[in-house]
C-alpha cells in the first residue's frame, strides 16, 4: 500500500511527462509490425500495457482532480459524465465496464498469443469464447442501464491535459484568497475581486466581467441529468440494439460453420450492422424529445458517426479482402514505395497487411 501511495504521488507530480511517454511508446508499436522476428506480438504486448497502464494513471488523476474545490475542476465531457453517474451508482456495471475494457485492451495479444502456442484451432475457440463474454457483459449493461444505447468507450477517458494539472494544484492553493465560502449552504463562489487581479488592473472591466459570465453559461446537456444524455430505447430501437450486441458473435460462429472464405458470414453480418442501424435511426426519429430534430441526443449522435465508420472494416473481412480489397493495397504499397513520404505510408499498410489477414480482432470492429 505505501508503494502505492508513493507510486500515485509520483505520478501527479510528473503527469506531463508520463503523459509524453504513454504517447510516444504508443506510436512507436505502429512501427514495430515486421521489423523483428515476433515483433507482432511485441508490439501488441507493449500496446495493451499502456492502455492497461493509463486506465490506472487516468484513476490517480481522477481522484486528484476530484480533491480540488469545484470551482477549479475541468469540465467533464457529456460522456464521461454519463459513464461515470452509472459507475458510482451501479457496482455491477463498473465491474462489468472494467471487463470489457480490459478484453477490449488485450483481445489482439490473447488472439496472437493463442495462435503462436495452440494453432489454430484453440485460436477460435478463445475468439468465440471472447465474443460470448463480451455479448454477454453488453447485454447487463442494457438491462442494467434500462436499454439504453452502449456508449463506447464504456470507461470514463481522460478529462484533464496532464500538463495543466501544476496549474490547478497551484489554484488550490490560492482558492482561500479567490473565493468566498457560504456559512449557511457551505457553497463556493469566486470573487468579484478575483476577476478583477486576473483582468491585470484594479478594475474588472466589462469585457472581463463578461467573459466570467459566459464561462458560466448552461448548455442544455450541462444541466441534464448524466443519464438523461443518452435516452432510453424501446421497441425497435431495443431490438436495434440487440442486434447492434449479438452481431459479432454471430458472425463469429457462421465463420466457424461455413469458413473464412464464404461469403455468407460476411453478408449475414452486413445485414444484421444495416439493420441494426435502420432500427435505431427510425427509432430515434420517431421518439419524443429524442434531440433536435429527432435524431438522438449528442451522445447517441456521436455513437451512431462512430458506427457508419465501423462500416469500413468489411473491406478488409474476407472474402471481400481477398477479391478486391488486398490487390488493391498491394498496387498501392508498390506505387508508394517510389514516392519519398507516401512511402512510409506505405511500408505501414505492407506491414499491417498480414496481420489484417491473420488476426480475427483487428478487424472485428466489435
Amino acid at each position: 500500500m505505501d508503494f502505492l501511495k508513493k507510486y500515485e504521488s509520483f505520478i501527479f507530480k510528473n503527469a506531463s511527462q508520463i503523459s509524453s511517454i504513454e504517447s510516444t511508446l504508443r506510436s512507436l508499436t505502429y512501427i514495430l509490425p515486421g521489423r523483428f522476428d515476433d515483433a507482432d506480438l511485441a508490439s501488441e504486448a507493449l500496446f495493451s500495457t499502456l492502455n492497461l497502464l493509463g486506465i490506472y494513471h487516468d484513476t490517480i488523476l481522477t481522484k486528484h482532480v476530484a480533491s480540488l474545490p469545484a470551482t477549479h475542476r475541468p469540465t467533464p465531457s457529456p460522456l464521461n459524465r454519463y459513464t461515470r453517474d452509472w459507475q458510482n451508482s451501479s457496482l455491477t456495471y463498473s465491474r462489468i465496464a472494467m471487463l470489457l475494457t480490459v478484453i477490449q485492451y488485450t483481445e489482439v495479444l490473447i488472439e496472437m498469443g493463442v495462435q503462436k502456442k495452440w494453432g489454430q484451432q484453440y485460436k477460435w475457440r478463445v475468439i468465440t469464447a471472447l465474443e460470448a463474454i463480451k455479448a454477454a457483459g453488453r447485454l447487463t449493461l442494457l438491462r442494467l442501464t434500462n436499454q439504453r444505447m452502449i456508449m463506447h468507450p464504456i470507461h470514463t477517458e481522460r478529462d484533464v491535459d496532464p500538463s495543466t494539472l501544476a496549474d490547478l494544484a497551484e489554484a488550490e492553493q490560492s482558492v482561500k484568497e479567490s473565493h468566498w465560502t457560504g456559512s449557511r449552504t457551505g457553497s463556493t463562489r469566486l470573487q468579484l475581486s478575483a476577476v478583477q487581479k486576473n483582468s491585470g488592473s484594479g478594475k474588472a472591466g466589462k469585457s472581463d466581467v463578461t467573459e466570467f459570465l459566459l464561462s458560466k453559461v448552461l448548455t442544455p446537456d450541462v444541466v441534464r441529468r448524466p443519464r438523461d444524455l443518452v435516452g432510453m430505447l424501446s421497441g425497435l430501437g431495443a431490438i436495434g440494439e440487440y442486434m447492434f450486441v449479438l452481431r459479432p458473435l454471430i458472425y463469429v460462429l457462421a465463420m466457424r460453420k461455413y469458413g473464412q472464405k464464404s461469403w455468407y458470414p460476411w453478408f449475414l453480418s452486413l445485414a444484421i450492422e444495416l439493420g441494426s442501424r435502420t432500427s435505431i435511426k427510425q427509432y430515434l426519429a420517431s421518439r419524443p424529445g429524442g434531440g433536435r430534430g429527432g435524431s438522438g441526443t449528442l451522445l447517441e449522435k456521436d455513437e451512431m458517426k462512430r458506427r457508419l465508420w465501423l462500416l469500413l472494416y468489411y473491406v478488409l473481412r474476407s472474402p471481400f479482402y481477398d477479391r478486391f480489397t488486398k490487390e488493391r493495397l498491394h498496387n498501392f504499397c508498390e506505387s508508394a514505395s517510389k514516392k519519398p513520404l507516401i512511402s512510409l505510408v506505405g511500408g505501414i499498410v505492407r506491414d499491417y497487411q498480414p496481420l489484417w489477414e491473420s488476426v480475427y480482432f483487428y478487424t472485428a470492429g466489435s
